[in-house]
Formats: C-alpha cells, structure tokens, sequence
C-alpha cells in the first residue's frame, strides 16, 4: 500500500494533469459510468466534531475509494487542522487498498482544475483580467488554475476579508509579466474582469450583477449548501450560459441556485447542463457577449478519478512510501 504526501503529489501530478482527470471524470459521470452515494456522518460528540465518509466509484477509469473529511473544531488549539482529510484508494479487482494519501490538498486540487477546465472551455479567448475572491485554503490552487487555463492574463485582482492575506497573496505571486493585485473589494475586484472565480463561504452575494459585463466568465465554487449564496440572484437567472459539475449535486446543496429558483426567478432557465455535456461539446459559448457561470460544488467522481491517476503515476515513478507487500 503506498502513502503519499502532499509533496508526492504534487511532484507527480501537475496543473494540467488533473485538468486531464477531471475532463476524464465528467464525462464518465455525464455518461452513467459512475456511482457516487450518499455521504455518511458520524458524530464524535466528546469533541463537537463530525466524520463524513464519502465514496464513489468509476470502472471505467479503475477508479474505487472513499475520502473521510473530518470537522474537529477543537483541533487548532492543538495545532492540528480544523478539517483532517485522507483519500483511502481501493483496487476495483480485489477491493484491497492501495493508497492512502492526503484528501486536504487532493479537494483542492481536483476543485481548482475543474474551475479551470470549465474557464478553458469558456472564457473567451486571450483573456487578460481575472479576479479571484476568497484567499483561503483553496486560493492558491484555484489561482495556478487560473494562470493554466488562461495562460494570457496579464492582471489578477484578488480580494479576501483579511486584508493582510490578500496583499500578500498578491506581493507572492506578482512577476514580470502577470499584476496581482489586491483589491478594495469584491465589487471593485469583478468590476471589468473577463474572468472570475469565486471559493468563499459567503452566505450573500459578494458583488453586484452590474459589476459582471458582456463576455465575462465566473467560476463559483464556495456556495456548497443550501444557505451559503455568492453569485447575485440576478446574474444567475439573466447569464447565457449555467453549467453545473453535477446536476443532482448542485440542485441538491448549492443556495446560488436553490435561492433564486424557490423566489420563481429561474423559471425557463436550462438547469440541466453539466461539464460532462460541455466536454461533449453539446453546449457551449455561443458569442463573445455571453456570460457563461459555471457552478460546482464538488463529487466524489472526481476524488476518485482524481487519485487513480495520481496513484499510478506515483506508482511508476517509485514516489512516496509503502507499508505491506
């Protein structure tokens, strides 16, 4: 059984490799290729704190496992993390495990290249402004998305509620060539922007529609239950274009869209298209005027999809440790 750490992958597995897997898990999903159930919850009630398990599976890609996210409110005054994760790997064949390896960085980097295949197939062409709001564990992911997906930007303006974290975001990643900025705010940060990428826990929306113009792509990855909201109901119903990651994952959890469609402002709106039929090039941008949104809030698809590739690249490079046979 290998181990592999946040470095292992990240020394085997790129950017563009898990553009790659996630365009390989849409479209199994998409297809019916796969079977993601219903997550478990154990409580851990000595410790206010919660366990979910959640498994999926893709044959097709050999692709078997279970990520256990946990929710251990206690754990920073420790010095531990608030939300442990650990993806645990199954051969689909004999249903023994062969990799453990770090579920934290795995969600991160699966969400972030999902956010940037949806602004590869997109966002128009030789972009050259984006904003990204929400500087927290998924930021610098989300941000080496958005520089591999659209290799042609020259300014990114990011906002955070901590203004300290969101100048150094910024002072970080500012080269010659590429201006990151840190804005006032989320309104001033979208203002202009022909790309945007939302990862909060924002439970109103971040910035006006007004702030959205013609031609502008969003990416919103943080409204993941039925309370949280970060896109102005007025942007969702009006966009040309709603492409969910998965439809029943989305119209079950994501308040961006269940709040305006219980308010009747969705009625004739297409809610019905996943990144699966977008790969499939059944929808698309149909001009440079429209703006697209893609909404996701994650599935265990791409967790396992995800991990298989990233396993067997580990795998042949000898990258990471072991314990068994």
């Amino acid at each position: 059984m290998r181990i592999l750490t946040t470095q292992d992958m990240r020394q085997v597995f790129s950017m563009r490799d898990a553009f790659d897997a996630q365009r390989e898990a849409f479209r199994i999903y998409t297809a019916g290729g796969a079977a993601v159930p219903l997550r478990s919850s154990v409580d851990v009630s000595g410790q206010e704190a919660q366990v979910l398990f959640m498994p999926a599976i893709a044959e097709e890609a050999g692709a078997l496992g279970v990520k256990i996210v946990g929710f251990f409110p206690h754990n920073p005054a420790q010095g531990r993390p608030v939300t442990p994760a650990t993806m645990v790997l199954l051969d689909p064949g004999s249903g023994e495990v062969v990799c453990l390896m770090d579920g934290t960085y795995l969600t991160q980097l699966r969400t972030a290249a999902a956010a940037g295949l949806a602004t590869e197939l997109l966002a128009v062409k030789g972009a050259r402004t984006a904003a990204l709001i929400g500087l927290g564990g998924q930021g610098p992911c989300q941000f080496d998305a958005l520089l591999e997906a659209a290799p042609t930007l020259e300014e990114v303006r990011v906002y955070d509620l901590d203004e300290a974290k969101r100048v150094d975001f910024a002072a970080q990643r500012t080269r010659r060539g590429l201006l990151v900025v840190p804005a006032a705010s989320a309104e001033a940060a979208v203002s202009g922007a022909q790309i945007v990428t939302t990862v909060t826990t924002a439970r109103q929306p971040l910035f006006s529609a007004e702030a959205v113009g013609p031609g502008t792509h969003v990416n919103a990855i943080g409204s993941y239950t039925p309370e949280m909201q970060e896109l102005p109901e007025a942007l969702v119903a009006g966009c040309d274009l709603l492409v969910f990651d998965t439809v029943h994952g989305v119209l079950s959890e994501s308040g961006d869209i269940l709040k305006p469609r219980a308010r009747g402002l969705l009625e004739g709106k297409r809610l019905d298209l996943e990144m699966g039929h977008l790969i499939a090039g059944l929808c698309g941008r149909a001009s440079a005027q429209d703006i697209t949104v893609y909404k996701g809030v994650g599935s265990g698809v791409m967790d396992v999809v995800t991990a298989r590739r990233i396993f067997e690249r580990a795998e042949r490079a000898g990258v990471g440790g072991s314990v068994g046979g």
